[in-house]
């Protein structure tokens, strides 16, 4: 495990704005191209209340899901080789385009905790973002619950994946957010050490910009988008299982004061 400290930041976190990209290549669904959601619907406006937007400089780059007053849940694939500390996170929005939704909640990173993170195979896509202070839970926002460890998915289950984005290629970022319905599929289609879905009929999915982003099931997280093939929608998207590292985020959680006691220290690259 990696646990990192960041430095406070001084300036308030920027307001998300509206960007044009596409997608591309089987590859971490990270912000080298802003696309997100492809197809499916505009979400309720309390849908979704723990979802977490991922900002830098105001532009949302990635997803994640709030899991503990002071702890969102998102890939390690986000971040690349960029400083996690440069990030700002944004809870409680719905259109990223106003500046003050009353449900808006704005945070620095203080730190993260990665779980051996392998770029190369796309493994261990999991990232938890320490806030630099706990989420008010009474203003729009709630927690998003973890299945329990080694919990599995039957293939046809249903799940929802959500987030901010195109709904296809070189089209400009949804400013609302936007829900889809997917299925677990076999384990033909996918590998191990992954969960996948897939639309069966018609397309859609998830793409660059959405990584992180929950796959909901039951009403709980069971995957953190992690990467999808090319082009996007197609399927199968690949996910980290969440139920293979349940004792690892709680070993994470529980520490004293929502984290490891040490200094803070810069971040660089993961």
């Amino acid at each position: 495990m990696m646990v990192l400290w960041i430095e406070p930041r001084t300036s308030e976190p920027q307001e998300g704005v509206f960007l044009q990209n596409h997608c591309a290549g089987p590859q971490p669904l990270s912000s080298a191209t802003r696309a997100d959601i492809v197809g499916g619907r505009k979400a309720g406006r309390r849908q979704f209340p723990f979802l977490a937007s991922l900002q830098r400089e105001g532009r949302h780059f990635c997803g994640g899901a709030l899991i503990h007053p002071r702890f969102v849940l998102t890939a390690a694939s986000c971040f690349g080789r960029g400083n996690p500390g440069s990030a700002s996170v944004v809870l409680g929005a719905y259109n990223l385009r106003l500046r003050r939704e009353p449900s808006r909640q704005n945070f620095s990173v203080a730190g993260i905790n990665e779980r051996d993170y392998n770029p190369q195979e796309n493994l261990n896509d999991l990232l938890l973002l320490q806030l630099d202070r706990e989420a008010n839970l009474t203003g729009g926002l709630s927690l998003l619950p973890l299945p329990p460890q080694n919990a599995s998915l039957e293939a046809g289950t249903g799940c929802q994946v959500a987030g901010w984005g195109t709904q296809g290629r070189r089209r400009h970022l949804s400013r609302i957010l936007r829900v889809l319905n997917v299925t677990v599929t076999p384990e033909g289609p996918c590998r191990p050490g992954n969960l996948c879905t897939q639309v069966p009929s018609g397309r859609g999915g998830i793409c660059q910009g959405d990584g992180g982003t929950p796959l909901v099931c039951n009403g709980l997280a069971h995957g953190v988008a992690s990467f999808s093939p090319e082009p996007c929608g197609r399927g199968p998207d690949f996910y980290t299982p969440v139920s293979s590292f349940r004792d690892w985020i709680d070993s994470v959680l529980n520490q004293p004061s929502g984290g490891p006691e040490a200094p803070a220290q810069p971040v660089g690259a993961l």
